[in-house]
């Protein structure tokens, strides 16, 4: 990040620092892609399977990314302040909150999968895959927080080229292992569900040790000297990182928690409904990258420049994410409502399944188009400190309103399990707008300029 001062200049940074965090992103999501699509050409039970492991385990993993994330407005600010004396004592304490946090999911998951797994009263097979899925997934825990912390630092930096860059080979990485291990080549076993959570954990090593060796040797992470020496722990820095990060965590959890308890009440519908549901969710989330990324590039452009207290410059770098968030978004739409049948035969062979999957993807295809109006509203947010209102209002839209309007359509109108896609759909839109106008309340009333 460097001051700029016409608005061209800002969308040509803003895109050059935006570009990589979406590949990046791509990368990230597009591994659990691929674990879904390559698990359904392998069968539906194994589908389905690590379906309810995915909606399980990822609220909680995204709530505890979003904790994470309370680094990056803090790093933003310190570089725009040009005050970095401070910055490898954060980084230590947040590779201190990492593995604590992670420590915590696997403990959770020890306690409570298995009465979860008997609530929802899942068939026997279909929870032998869910079981192994989802421990072959803990070996990964620990190290996929901790890279957490060094992308979210490299990041900040305005190094989002490595970041692509390890995502990318990690994306490679994770496709050949998926291919492997799911399916059964390169004369590997073929372990369907068990083989996709075997990669995942495989590839969270390797991300892991890419950034640990960046952040070791690179000259711009050097005179750190990061893991030549380790800070001591003070409380108030991981205070400081959690004062920001709970809230963020909250409303990813919010959105996320909502999604798994959506996906495991399709289990009431049975395992095609599952493996279709699943399906659509994972294109929402392939296609959540761009807002998503959007947002985090908004974060560092928005705190680098409240930083350095040039109030205007943030106002305008929160017009340019939005406004390519919604340029990508309508692309999106237009392409994906004229390939329906096609994407759907990604998934599977099953002429049936694919009637079905693509009924779940015209919802899905509205979903990502209303995210791209709040998404990244929330990086700018995060970018002025102001998290808390993240949270409540992620709260109020997600659960509040999300819930009261699926059961309605479920319920009164009958819509079935298409109802509780209008629940997500009507959340989303809601909480776009109480963004919209938190951002408005910032940028005019409280840092106007």
């Amino acid at each position: 990040m460097h001051p700029t001062f016409k608005l061209f200049e800002k969308i040509r940074l803003f895109i050059r620092l935006a570009l990589p965090i979406i590949l990046t992103q791509f990368s990230l999501i597009a591994g659990s892609f691929v674990s879904i699509l390559l698990t359904g050409q392998y069968s539906t039970v194994d589908l389905a399977g690590i379906s309810v492991g995915y909606n399980i385990w990822v609220a909680s993993f995204f709530g505890v990314m979003g904790i994470l994330l309370g680094i990056s407005p803090i790093i933003a600010q310190l570089l725009g302040a040009n005050k970095k004396e401070t910055i490898p004592t954060i980084i230590g304490h947040g590779l201190y909150l990492a593995i604590a946090l992670g420590l915590l999911l696997i403990l959770l998951g020890i306690i409570a999968l298995q009465p979860i797994l008997t609530l929802i009263n899942l068939e026997p097979a279909t929870r032998a895959i869910t079981n192994q899925y989802m421990v072959a997934i803990a070996f990964g825990m620990v190290p996929l927080m901790g890279s957490s912390v060094l992308r979210n630092t490299v990041d900040c930096h305005g190094y989002t080229h490595y970041s692509m860059y390890i995502m990318i080979s990690s994306f490679v990485l994770n496709v050949i292992l998926n291919y492997g291990l799911i399916l059964g080549h390169f004369g590997l076993p073929a372990l369907g569900g068990l083989g996709a959570g075997i990669a995942t954990a495989i590839c969270s090593w390797y991300n892991f040790l890419a950034y640990f060796f960046i952040l070791l040797y690179n000259k711009a992470f050097r005179p750190y000297r990061i893991f030549r020496w380790w800070p001591k722990f003070q409380l108030p820095y991981v205070m400081e990182q959690l004062k920001l990060g709970i809230p963020i965590g909250i409303a990813i959890f919010c959105e996320m928690s909502l999604f798994s308890v959506v996906g495991l009440i399709m289990a009431y519908y049975g395992t095609q409904i599952i493996a279709a549901h699943q399906a659509a969710i994972s294109f929402t989330n392939l296609f959540y990258c761009f807002p998503l990324s959007l947002s985090i590039a908004s974060t560092i452009a928005v705190g680098y420049e409240v930083g350095a207290k040039r109030y205007k410059d943030a106002k305008q770098y929160a017009y340019i994410a939005r406004g390519i968030a919604l340029i990508i978004a309508g692309l999106i739409c237009m392409y994906s409502f004229t390939h329906l049948l096609q994407i759907a035969s990604f998934y599977t062979n099953d002429p049936h399944m694919i009637q079905l999957i693509s009924s779940f993807l015209s919802y899905a295809v509205f979903f990502t188009v209303i995210d791209a109006f709040g998404t990244p509203l929330q990086g700018v947010l995060r970018g002025y400190k102001d998290v808390r209102i993240i949270s409540l209002i992620a709260l109020l839209c997600y659960w509040g309103l999300s819930l009261p309007i699926a059961a309605f359509f479920t319920l009164v109108m009958n819509y079935g399990p298409y109802g509780i896609w209008m629940g997500l759909l009507g959340g989303v839109a809601c909480s776009a707008v109480a963004y919209t106008g938190r951002v408005w309340f910032i940028q005019y009333k409280r840092y106007p300029q």
